[in-house]
C-alpha cells in the first residue's frame, strides 16, 4: 500500500496445540444434535484436513499484552482473547451485582444452555477454539447449540457495515414497517 519493501523480520509466537486436541474435540461434536447444516459442515471441513495449530499472539502495538516477561512486546490474538473476555465481563457484572460468585451460574452450571449466536466467519471460533480452550480449563460448559446463519447480500455483494455496504435500520424504519424486515430476515435464514 505503501510502496514500501516489505522488510523480513524472525520472530516467536506461542501457539493453541488444536492438532493434539482434535480427537477430543471430533468426541465433542458428534454429541451435538440439531446443530444446523452449514455450522457442523464448515467445523467437518476444519477437522477434514487435520487441524494445524494456531498462533494466539501477535506483534503488534495494541492489544492486549501476553503477560510473560519472554513475551513483553506480544498481544494476544483478538480471538484467543475476546472469548475469556465473554468470561471476565460476566465476573464483572457479577461483582456489580453483588455476588462475585454468580458469574458460575452461567459458565460453570451444568443447567445451563450455553448458545452462541454469531454470523458465519466466527463459526471457527465459538465452534473449535473457544470449546477446546473451555475444555482444557475443564471445569466450564460447553455450548449446547452455535446457530449461526450465512452472509447476507445486498445488490450482489456481500453485506457490510465496516465498509458502508449496509441497510441502516434507521433509515429502513423511516419509510418502511418493520414487520416486512423480520420477515425477510426471517425466511432468508439458512
Amino acid at each position: 500500500l505503501t510502496g514500501n519493501v516489505p522488510v523480513t523480520r524472525e520472530t516467536v509466537h506461542w501457539y493453541l496445540p488444536l492438532g493434539k486436541m482434535q480427537p477430543e474435540l471430533e468426541k465433542w461434536l458428534d454429541t451435538r444434535k440439531n446443530w444446523k447444516s452449514n455450522v457442523m459442515g464448515q467445523c467437518r471441513s476444519w477437522l477434514s484436513g487435520g487441524l494445524n495449530d494456531r498462533a494466539v499472539t501477535r506483534d503488534l502495538k495494541w492489544g492486549v499484552s501476553v503477560p510473560l516477561e519472554e513475551a513483553q512486546d506480544k498481544v494476544l490474538y483478538v480471538w484467543f482473547d475476546a472469548p475469556i473476555g465473554y468470561i471476565s465481563a460476566t465476573r464483572e457484572w457479577a461483582e456489580e451485582q453483588g455476588d462475585p460468585e454468580l458469574w458460575r451460574t452461567w459458565w460453570q452450571d451444568e443447567e445451563t444452555s450455553l448458545i452462541h449466536f454469531i454470523c458465519k466467519d466466527n463459526i471457527v471460533f465459538h465452534c473449535i477454539m473457544f470449546p477446546l480452550m473451555l475444555m482444557k480449563h475443564g471445569d466450564y460448559i460447553l455450548p449446547e447449540n452455535v446457530p449461526a446463519n450465512e452472509f447476507l447480500n445486498l445488490e450482489g455483494r456481500k453485506l457490510s457495515t465496516s465498509r458502508g455496504w449496509a441497510v441502516w435500520l434507521e433509515e429502513y424504519l423511516e419509510s418502511h414497517d418493520p414487520d416486512l424486515l423480520r420477515y425477510v430476515l426471517g425466511t432468508t435464514l439458512p
